[in-house]
């Protein structure tokens, strides 16, 4: 029996070749997308699962509140995990990390800057487990300037050679080194944190000072800790306040600042961080991973729909067929496992051909979402189970409403020539209730792709408030390059190809300081964020000035009495208009730790700058206190010719081997920094349009079918309308207009969801586009021409047949 089965199903789809095809290329797209979007979002599921401990590790980030405006952090204090460990008995461990910026690592000869290198507890490998390839995890971060290396970073330095007990320099020449005691395995690429080194946290001490890492407000330390099993976490969660106000409160009184724990399970660390700043993490985004799935659904459903809507239209060609197996004694059930037994061959077939087409294509797209995806993963037993699991759901999905109505004729109407029509519910049939689900899903990825690519033009096109294009930032690395900066920015400005350059600590896109200033009757500091720049950084960024002046040369008080806001501050600080705010008096603590000897800067606000978007456009932009203190330089930035970057770099790359000898040549170029703000949003982008692509591409190939099936079943009216003086535009808009009535539904049922959908996304960006009506009415547009075109092909096609053979065709 299901040999006959087979064969009878075998002979069918060959013998309907033309709609065999159109069903099997639409269930392979379909599948294809599936199996892509399924890599994808699998890899961004196993960020941290390779963890030992992974269901326990927590890392604490904050909230903080001053001057009723909220941050979310990533980094704490670092008096914050010690009194976790004390306190709280549900805490088995904690580390804290400490990220060192880029230094020039030594070892002999061999120079290199390097990225990824943090300083840790001793606990480092207690919490993380990271496999060691040499050394003791409980004793290699013991006593200061110890050192775990990589495995890369030890082959990069000494080849062959063993590392354990080799002193490397880390910080360029005259730092004290470090000696090697331990290599770690090279970490997976799902993992958030990136470790090329890491170094005992003691060292830290003696360059901070004991006092300062026992502080509630320096938040630069990135803190987890291990929960005890069976601990809940929201129970651990919910008593952390209390810790807070006992030990941190006091001292961050004294700032105006406050601050609200939770606790991020490491797992979600990569998916659920798109709103914490200072985040080191390798971040994705859960809501974008979401959306994928959703299109891969969309798409599977398209490719279903086109299965049953032209299984369905094709039923009258079965009618007999269904009539005479009845009549020879076929029970339904029997009919029903054979017209299932088709789906399953269909799709089974369908889901080969979806595979291949996504072995050959894999390599361009891990190339385009830089990954290193593989099909292997599909061949573990679980993974193999569910995919002769989603065989039999999409096959069942697909055949079964064709399979209960195919069967369901009854052999006396069919036999005797009656009319056999699909049944209905209401007034709309299942088949065209199909295809309006079809172009609804369709519509709506086609407003999204709009909406998306609007966003991101917007984001590129916005005035940011300075001049960010041909911005060239160069790190001051050595004590001649800081103390010697004004020297250098002359003799750099020699070239032609430099316009402008400035010393500073503070870039839009980078690293800019943040600290309390202390305002007018006010003795607690209000936090703000601060921008160390010299009087030629505002002219060099392009930015305007709105009330007051600029730095001078020739005002000798304005190195250490004189502040510039931005018009966020003035309204944030109670200053009233920018106007008003000249000659407000500010004081800042000077950072003594850092620079012995210093106290309190005094000085007057001198002028105000016109709001400028130092970070990503998914924040407001946050009050800045601009003022001189030099020796806190730490870049140059430069404003190059147009034209004339390339050029730029090569001088620039000469001057550095005399200024840095020791030094790799390093730059940055600020729009490109900023473009990195976005690279989650443009990655959502590409994968947006093309598996919109792929499933308007699934919708229009079934609409062609049926468009083929309806055609092929109007051809003798056709005729008697040619014969009877019908031409063939009026043919093509009888044929045509039933298909664009249920597009048009589909439009209008797509509109409100596609507006709440890209609402929502909308709402993570501080400064976005609006939605406006033409965006759906474009959207519509091109559902509907594709439509059309898809319709009107073979409308055309039908109404030019000679109506001689249309007549003859029954």
């Amino acid at each position: 029996m299901l040999r006959n089965y087979f064969k009878v199903a075998l002979r069918n789809l060959l013998r309907n070749l033309s709609y065999s095809v159109i069903n099997l290329v639409g269930l392979a797209i379909g599948l294809a997308c599936c199996l892509s979007i399924y890599l994808f979002v699998r890899d961004e599921f196993q960020y941290d699962r390779f963890l030992p401990k992974a269901d326990r590790i927590y890392r604490v980030v904050n909230q903080r509140t001053a001057e009723g405006k909220q941050n979310q952090f990533a980094v704490t204090p670092p008096a914050y995990g010690p009194a976790l460990k004390t306190n709280f008995p549900e805490v088995e461990q904690m580390v804290r990390l400490f990220t060192v910026q880029k230094p020039l690592v030594i070892y002999q000869d061999k120079k290199s800057a390097e990225s990824d290198i943090m300083l840790a507890d001793s606990t480092f490998f207690d919490v993380f487990d990271f496999p060691l390839l040499r050394g003791n995890p409980k004793e290699v971060l013991l006593g200061m300037n110890t050192l775990v290396i990589s495995e890369s970073l030890a082959r990069k330095f000494f080849g062959n050679e063993d590392p354990v007990n080799k002193l490397l320099t880390i910080g360029g020449p005259g730092a004290t080194p470090f000696r090697v005691t331990g290599v770690m395995k090279d970490l997976p690429v799902q993992s958030h944190l990136k470790v090329n080194a890491v170094g005992s946290f003691s060292t830290l001490k003696p360059l901070v000072g004991a006092e300062r890492l026992e502080s509630w407000r320096w938040q630069q330390f990135y803190t987890y800790i291990v929960l005890r099993s069976g601990t809940d976490a929201a129970r651990l969660q919910a008593k952390l306040p209390d810790l807070l106000t006992r030990f941190a409160k006091p001292e961050l009184d004294k700032i105006g600042l406050s601050y609200q724990t939770r606790l991020q399970a490491v797992t979600d660390i990569h998916l659920r961080s798109s709103e914490l700043e200072y985040d080191n993490a390798q971040k994705g985004n859960i809501r974008y991973v979401y959306a994928l799935m959703l299109i891969a659904v969309f798409a599977l459903l398209i490719a279903c729909f086109n299965f049953m809507n032209l299984s369905t239209a094709r039923s009258l060609t079965r009618a007999k067929e269904v009539g005479l197996r009845k009549t020879i004694g076929a029970g339904r059930q029997q009919l029903m496992k054979q017209f299932l037994g088709e789906s399953f061959l269909l799709t089974t077939l369908a889901m080969m051909v979806g595979i291949a087409i996504t072995a050959l294509l894999l390599p361009y797209f891990n190339n385009w979402v830089n990954k290193s995806l593989s099909l292997i993963v599909l061949w573990q037993p679980p993974l193999l189970a569910g995919l002769v699991l989603a065989v039999l759901v999409v096959a069942g999905l697909a055949g079964l409403y064709p399979a209960f109505f195919l069967s369901g004729f009854q052999p006396v109407q069919v036999l005797t020539g009656h009319r056999v029509e699909t049944p209905k519910r209401g007034a709309v049939s299942v088949r065209k209730t199909l295809v309006v689900l079809q172009f609804t899903a369709s519509t709506v990825l086609i407003i999204g792709t709009g909406v998306v690519f609007s966003q991101l033009r917007y984001i590129q096109q916005k005035d940011l408030g300075f001049a960010d294009e041909q911005v060239i930032v160069l790190p001051l690395r050595t004590d001649a390059m800081r103390k010697g900066y004004e020297a250098l920015k002359t003799d750099l400005l020699r070239n032609p190809s430099i316009r402008a350059a400035t010393a500073c600590y503070g870039i839009p896109g980078g690293t800019f300081a943040g600290d309390g200033i202390r305002l007018p009757g006010k003795t607690e500091e209000t936090a703000t964020n601060m921008f160390i720049i010299d009087p030629d950084y505002i002219p060099t960024m392009g930015m305007q000035l709105v009330a007051g002046r600029n730095f001078s040369r020739e005002f000798g008080t304005d190195l250490n009495e004189a502040f510039i806001l931005n018009e966020t501050a003035v309204r944030a600080f109670g200053f009233g208009s920018p106007q008003q705010a000249l000659g407000q008096v500010l004081s800042w603590p000077k950072w003594e730790a850092a620079y012995p000897g210093d106290t309190l800067k005094r000085g007057r606000v001198i002028g105000v700058v016109k709001d400028f978007n130092y970070k990503s456009l998914h924040q407001k932009v946050e009050p800045v206190v601009m003022h001189q203190f030099p020796v806190a330089f730490s870049s140059l930035v430069l404003r190059v010719q147009p034209t004339n970057l390339p050029t730029a770099l090569d001088f620039l790359k000469e001057k550095w081997r005399t200024q840095a000898p020791d030094w790799p040549f390093d730059y940055q170029v600020v729009d490109q920094e900023f473009a990195q703000f976005y690279r989650s949003e443009q990655l959502f982008g590409k994968l947006f349009s093309l598996f919109t692509t792929l499933s308007i591409l699934i919708a229009g190939l079934g609409l062609f079918g049926l468009a083929t099936f309806m055609a092929q079943q109007r051809t003798k009216e056709i005729g008697v309308r040619k014969v009877l003086g019908a031409s063939v535009a009026s043919l093509v808009v009888l044929l045509s207009k039933d298909f664009l009535k249920l597009v048009v539904i589909a439009i209008g049922l797509a509109s409100p969801l596609a507006w709440y959908a890209m609402n929502n996304w909308l709402a993570d960006f501080a400064y976005r586009i609006d939605l406006e009506w033409w965006m759906f009415a474009l959207a519509a547009l091109l559902a509907v021409g594709i439509a059309l075109l898809t319709v009107s092909f073979q409308s055309v096609k039908a109404s030019l047949m000679n109506p001689v053979k249309s007549l003859k065709s029954e």
